[in-house]
């Protein structure tokens, strides 16, 4: 089987680079693999960990991307599957087929909230797809509401793979937070409620790994109240878990809405206890009292008391990781395989 990933605006250095990584290499071992993207990534260093038997074509261009996107549905037989990580994409491509009659099927594969976001008109775009991957159980209940059949769904999650070595423990006796992903202070990642809770604690430190234009924001928040000194800004960091060298207490999410965070798996399958807002999924992958707990969004007081509790809480390292056994690689590729082969066929 022919499979070509369809994916719009990769910053280069997110959750679903990782994923695209991780799923890409495994499925080339079966399957000829195309990844096409409809911009050139700022930060690229992902597509050298891909395997050399990938394709991947890179769309620029006002002119050049539509052109050759198009061709690219033209040109496809019918043993070809389109998997889309953009709605636009999937109407696209659903628009040519009908027009040309050609064979090729799509599968969306999106990978954040569809009722959180502006940028298209989901109930319009994402049910022309013939199947649909579904990476939390958010997204699935969207995709119903749409009015899409539930054979048609397949809720897969995301893969991570599970660590077997420990970082070492701290010795510091200060509770030490760490949060990784893009530097956004009000919108989607809401960094805004996350240093004011660091504000609210009488020691606790927060390291902030990740960039975004809102920084120099992040930042100037910090000095203003007087916290400044407590948070390091690490900025981006293509290899995270060689910079983080001592475990800390718990990562920090204070989202106001995520498809399926990577980060959050990563942290767990190191052992790591996570503290996040209760965005839509989150319990997808959150354990209360296994593997972290959770606060309602912008309810600060609550956020710092988990914080407070967590610290006198054991949650060990052991329950931690097997809270996500649903995630390791053996099971999450046989559902893959399974689930591309019923809705091709």
């Amino acid at each position: 089987m022919k499979l070509k990933f369809l994916c719009m605006e990769l910053s280069g250095t997110g959750g679903t680079e990782t994923v695209l990584v991780k799923v890409l290499n495994q499925l080339c071992e079966h399957h000829k693999i195309e990844l096409i993207l409809t911009n050139a990534p700022p930060q690229q260093n992902f597509l050298t960990k891909l395997d050399s038997r990938i394709q991947i074509s890179i769309c620029s261009g006002k002119i050049n991307k539509p052109l050759t996107i198009t061709k690219k549905f033209l040109l496809a037989s019918a043993d070809t599957c389109f998997i889309s990580l953009s709605p636009k994409m999937i109407k696209l491509g659903a628009k040519i087929r009908s027009i040309f009659k050609r064979k090729y099927k799509i599968i969306s594969w999106i990978h954040f909230s569809l009722d959180d976001q502006d940028m298209f008109n989901a109930k319009t775009t994402v049910p022309l797809a013939d199947g649909h991957l579904a990476i939390s159980s958010t997204i699935k209940e969207q995709l119903l509401s749409y009015g899409v059949p539930d054979e048609k769904i397949s809720l897969i999650f995301n893969p991570i793979d599970p660590i077997a070595t420990s970082i070492p423990t701290s010795n510091s006796p200060l509770p030490k937070f760490f949060y990784a992903g893009r530097v956004i202070f009000e919108g989607q990642k809401n960094l805004k409620e996350m240093i004011y809770a660091i504000s609210k604690t009488e020691s606790a430190t927060l390291d902030v790994f990740g960039t975004g234009e809102d920084v120099k924001r992040c930042q100037e928040y910090a000095r203003e109240l007087n916290v400044d000194q407590r948070i390091i800004w690490h900025g981006y960091t293509p290899e995270l878990w060689h910079e983080i060298k001592e475990k800390p207490t718990a990562l920090l999410m204070t989202s106001t809405y995520e498809g399926l965070p990577m980060i959050m798996l990563e942290a767990i399958a190191h052992g790591i206890p996570v503290i996040c807002s209760e965005f839509n999924g989150y319990h997808d992958v959150l354990k209360t009292g296994i593997n972290g707990f959770s606060y309602p969004l912008h309810d600060v007081s609550k956020l710092v008391e988990q914080m407070e509790h967590l610290e006198h809480t054991q949650l060990t390292e052991q329950a931690i990781k097997q809270s996500i056994q649903a995630f390791y690689p053996k099971k999450y590729f046989d559902n893959f395989e399974a689930t591309l082969k019923n809705f091709v066929n």
